[in-house]
């Protein structure tokens, strides 16, 4: 059966339906880590209703698509009762016998802890934990200093003691509260049967295991050298499917087989302050998924334009640092609503059939944006402005050149769009993410040419005859590519923006200073743009202080303020459209 979304207690989770007797609550990791994981983690989800676990994974309240935000108070007494209540939606909807934890990393630790406040939890499998809070925070500390800092980063006064890791926040407060917990101090056994799954050198976890067999558990111990990569590398989950099938064999272990699977309904909504959400179905087989956000109090008119959200490379929905909920909600107190989407493949979309995940610069998800665009239209939104970050600007400039309606002024649909540090601009069969990342496929050709000068980088081409084929294959293209245009050939990209801009559409070209995707920029629109001078509707901004994904929080608000000029532009054309209309009617 396919997996139904939930809402429970502000918290929004995926139900995964089996017939057995034993459900498992999946407690994912923290922020950059569950983002990385999301859909190996929904992979793992399937296979344990595969094996007839009926399963439930969620995301806590205060991240992914739940209510709140990580910089709420008691953020992790919220965590806790977020699985508390994710066990009682779990028994209510299925009426399970038994209920098993399975928690990753930050969500190990939370598991644990849970378990041993509920009480009556039949196994608790642990992956890759943390042992203790305090590790928690030391190695999430040493984490984000290891990630790039872009110059000019400002430090607004209100989070100075918040810690920054790649957009999601823990404050001073929940650090503290984390450290309070160490699980090598538990005074009773948080399960009878306990698996942990970790490199096999983790002495902090073999310390566990020592305490929990002290205190009366069944411990069973397996290694899993690849859990790393499942955290670090977003959307990397092909080395964990061997782990996940142990942990799923062990979880269903001594299983009762159950009945007909029969499910509770119940609306999946989510109302907050200022947006109600729902997650919905679009496409021709109603495959492809999305949330879509709403004022609280609707336009009437549905006059102003709606936003779609792309997926910012293989992130899922929520975007970089959850950037994209924010940007939803902010939206939603304004008056607009919106629609955040997975094309085909990326995070709780399924994949085409024969195709296989985590593609980015796919021609062949185009038909996901123009059906996300059919389901603003169904819904009364005649207007929209589509959002995109990374490979997803790619994705939202075709989406506005092949909107099928023309010119929104004569009936089109798509009425502006917002391309943040595009790293293409053309699409075609799509990469891999792991390819892309690493193509080098925004380096210039100087770039390349540098790299072929190293004796050891053009040893190592040389002795890989792929890599090397890839290499000169990329290379041809970029001499090429410079060779058309000296002879004023080969300007598809500056005729695109020319065309929009024509049409009245509305354009955002945002990069942030000193990216790497500017080398694309400039190879394709000239130093600092030059060929975009003079076209009416097309506005080009930097960001100082910002990374490629826009994870410094000064530098999302001033996104976020670009994002509104960009939105009152279109309002204000949509103005001055009607206004003939309404002389000539008077």
């Amino acid at each position: 059966m396919k997996p139904v979304p939930v809402v429970f207690e502000g918290c929004f989770g995926w139900l995964h339906p089996a017939s057995g007797r034993r459900g498992v609550v999946l407690c994912s990791p923290h922020g950059y880590e569950e983002l990385c994981a999301h859909r190996a983690w929904g992979g793992l989800a399937a296979g344990l209703a595969a094996a007839g676990l009926p399963t439930l994974r969620f995301d806590y309240h205060g991240l992914g698509d739940s209510a709140g935000e990580d910089t709420d108070p008691a953020r992790v007494r919220a965590w806790l009762d977020s699985i508390h209540a994710a066990v009682r939606r779990l028994r209510e909807d299925t009426g399970v016998d038994e209920v098993a934890l399975a928690g990753l990393r930050l969500g190990g630790l939370l598991a644990a802890a849970a378990a041993a406040e509920i009480g009556g939890i039949t196994a608790l499998a642990l992956v890759s934990p943390f042992v203790s809070g305090r590790m928690a925070v030391r190695e999430t500390r040493a984490f984000a200093r290891m990630m790039p800092q872009p110059e000019g980063v400002e430090v607004l006064p209100h989070r100075a003691d918040d810690l920054n890791v790649a957009g999601f926040a823990l404050t001073a407060a929940t650090r503290n509260d984390l450290e309070r917990i160490d699980l090598r101090t538990l005074e009773a056994a948080p399960a009878p049967r306990i698996l942990l799954l970790d490199r096999p050198e983790a002495r902090a976890t073999q310390e566990l295991a020592e305490r929990l067999r002290a205190l009366g558990a069944e411990v069973a111990e397996e290694a899993m050298p690849d859990g790393s990569d499942l955290v670090r590398k977003v959307q990397a989950g092909d080395g964990a499917r061997r782990s996940f099938a142990r942990l799923t064999g062990w979880l269903a272990d001594g299983a009762e087989p159950g009945g007909s699977v029969s499910l509770t309904e119940r609306p999946a909504g989510l109302m907050m302050p200022h947006a109600v959400e729902r997650p919905v179905f679009f496409g021709e087989d109603e495959e492809l998924f999305g949330i879509y956000c709403a004022p609280v109090v609707a336009d009437p008119l549905h006059d102003r334009p709606a936003v779609i959200f792309l997926n910012s490379g293989a992130t899922h929905h929520i975007g970089s640092g959850r950037a994209w909920v924010l940007q939803a909600r902010r939206l939603a107190a304004n008056g607009y609503a919106s629609l955040r989407i997975d094309v085909a493949g990326l995070g709780d979309s399924p994949a085409r059939p024969g195709r296989p995940d985590n593609i980015l610069y796919r021609r062949d998800t185009q038909p996901d944006v123009r059906a996300a665009i059919d389901w603003l239209e169904e819904q009364g939104h005649g207007r929209c402005v589509v959002v995109g970050l990374c490979a997803g600007a790619a994705q939202a400039l075709h989406g506005v050149l092949n909107d099928g309606r023309g010119p929104w002024r004569n009936g089109g649909r798509v009425a502006g769009v917002a391309l943040i540090n595009p790293g293409r601009f053309r699409l075609g069969a799509g990469d891999h993410v792991d390819a892309v990342q690493q193509s080098g496929i925004h380096r210039s050709t100087g770039g390349y040419l540098r790299e072929l000068g190293k004796p050891d980088k053009l040893l190592s081409v040389l002795r890989n005859h792929r890599r090397g084929v890839r290499l000169a294959k990329r290379l041809a293209g970029r001499l090429a590519q410079r060779a058309l245009q000296t002879v004023g050939l080969g300007g598809s990209v500056p005729r695109w923006f020319q065309r929009l801009s024509a049409e009245g559409r509305r354009v955002l070209l945002v990069y942030s200073i000193g990216d790497v995707t500017l080398r694309e920029f400039e190879l394709q629109l000239g130093r600092d743009g030059e060929k975009l001078r003079g076209l009416p509707n097309v506005t080009l901004s930097y960001l100082p202080g910002a990374d490629h994904s826009v994870t410094e929080w000064a530098a999302q608000d001033r996104l976020g303020g670009l994002l509104d000029e960009l939105l009152a532009a279109v309002d204000a054309d949509a103005g001055a459209k009607r206004a003939p209309e309404v002389l000539r009617s008077a």
